[in-house]
């Protein structure tokens, strides 16, 4: 009778490590993922802040476009000429251009910064998914360790 007693408690012990090992799983794996799901929310986060500073940064330009314009509008027709002439129309078209190209380029950064930390976010979910499906593998390793020595522990004892 102490003897089955002393075997239900290695089984019991046993089981009890398994599900202790698998359960200790499932919780670091809920916990990579939860990490990997802030990291790549911050990842988001940045790149919503890189593209509103790119759209400031374009309408600051425009604004700075316009200033540009209305000023040399402005000093042209204080000297009383005119404001179609070849001249002014090729300083317009050249601060125009000039201005053109400082968005397009904001753009460029902005998609390029966009595409990175898309990227970034990405790889994050998949390393915290990586992660938490070796920490499952790993626990129902330990579950059938836990298992297996309880049953050599048994095996031993009705030998």
């Amino acid at each position: 009778m102490a003897e089955t007693a002393v075997l239900a408690a290695v089984a019991a012990s046993a089981v009890v490590g398994a599900g202790t090992a698998i359960y200790s799983g499932q919780q670091q794996a809920a916990a990579a993922k939860a990490q990997a799901q802030a990291t790549a929310a911050q990842y988001e986060e940045e790149r919503r802040a890189a593209r509103l500073a790119a759209e400031q940064e374009e309408a600051a330009k425009r604004r700075d476009l316009g200033r540009v314009l209305s000023a040399a509008d402005a000093l042209r027709a204080g000297r009383g000429l005119d404001l179609g002439s070849q001249t002014g129309e090729a300083i317009r078209r050249a601060s125009i251009d000039a201005a053109e190209g400082d968005i397009e380029t904001i753009r460029a950064n902005d998609n390029r910064t966009g595409r990175r930390l898309g990227l970034a976010a990405d790889a994050a979910l998949r390393r915290g998914g990586e992660t938490a499906n070796a920490a499952i593998i790993g626990s129902y390793g330990q579950a059938v360790g836990s298992l297996a020595s309880g049953a050599r522990q048994i095996y031993g004892m009705t030998r």
